[in-house]
């Protein structure tokens, strides 16, 4: 098993902590969930991605050089470079071959499908990148998602519904042009603001407010009604109190186990907004 995090070059894409594992055998994966889950992590999603690229002849990937136009796993580590830190420093995150396991602690299936979905579009944008640049030859992509212990019962059945295509693109350099690699694909990679825009439309599909920012700190009032250590496990944020309503900002608003834990712990009704994972995870690292 060998962790890796990326050269100096790559950074700005691949901010510094965010890491991944390689490993040789993918028993080493399941392996370090049953060891996450003994260690008392009760909840867990996980989200596979399989990419396959094929090069042309002379052409780069991220990271090594094609020359016969076969499939090579640096092709994947090379888009994991530009997702990792879609997710939080503390998933695990790990790539064998083509694939990339990513291994949501706390997430319910709920979540997996959110990360998913934040995970997919991110890897069409990259994969047209390459194909506008001229390096592609065709990609084939594939993506499914889990939670244990719900609706999944037992570790291995998570392993197998994560397995199971939710979502699949395939498309060749000469299919990419008008009509777009993989239907619905953006013309160019989203900006922090298109971005900021998404999540906003998340936000009113589900009628909930969508914060971009956090307030630095809580008033001292909230951070006696919810812990560092307790924000920190349920990955929430305390914003505000208003009468007997506690407002908390979450990357998944319709997680029912931690709204209703939070709800136990503080003897309040519980408001969840959503907000950005960099702006979470930022606030979060405040309360420390």
């Amino acid at each position: 098993m060998r962790k890796e995090t990326a050269s100096t070059s790559d950074r700005a894409i691949f901010p510094q902590g965010y890491t991944f594992t390689t490993v040789e055998k993918q028993a080493e994966i399941t392996t370090a969930i049953r060891q996450l889950h003994g260690a008392g992590c009760a909840q867990i999603a996980l989200v596979v991605i399989t990419a396959r690229l094929v090069y042309k002849d002379g052409a780069k990937s991220g990271r090594a050089k094609d020359q016969q136009s076969t499939l090579v796993p640096q092709d994947a580590a090379y888009l994991l470079q530009h997702i990792r830190s879609l997710v939080r420093r503390t998933d695990l995150v790990f790539l064998h071959q083509h694939t990339m396991y990513f291994v949501l602690q706390g997430a319910n299936l709920e979540g997996a499908e959110l990360v998913e979905e934040r995970l997919w579009d991110a890897l069409l944008c990259h994969t047209r990148t390459l194909y506008e640049q001229g390096n592609l030859r065709s990609a084939r992509l594939t993506v499914g998602h889990g939670a244990f212990p719900d609706p999944h019962a037992d570790l291995d059945a998570l392993l197998r519904a994560a397995s199971k295509i939710s979502r699949r693109s395939s498309g060749r350099a000469e299919r990419a042009g008008k009509r777009g690699f993989a239907r619905g694909m953006p013309e160019e990679e989203p900006s922090s603001e298109q971005r900021n825009e998404d999540l906003s439309l998340l936000a009113r599909k589900l009628g909930i407010p969508y914060l971009e920012l956090l307030p630095r700190k809580p008033p001292q009032h909230v951070l006696h009604l919810v812990s560092a250590r307790l924000a920190q496990e349920l990955r929430c944020y305390p914003v505000g109190r208003e009468r007997n309503m506690l407002t908390v900002a979450m990357l998944n608003p319709r997680d029912h186990q931690a709204l209703e834990r939070l709800h136990q712990e503080t003897g309040l009704q519980i408001f969840p907004v959503l907000t950005h994972p960099e702006a979470l995870e930022s606030a979060l690292e405040r309360l420390n």
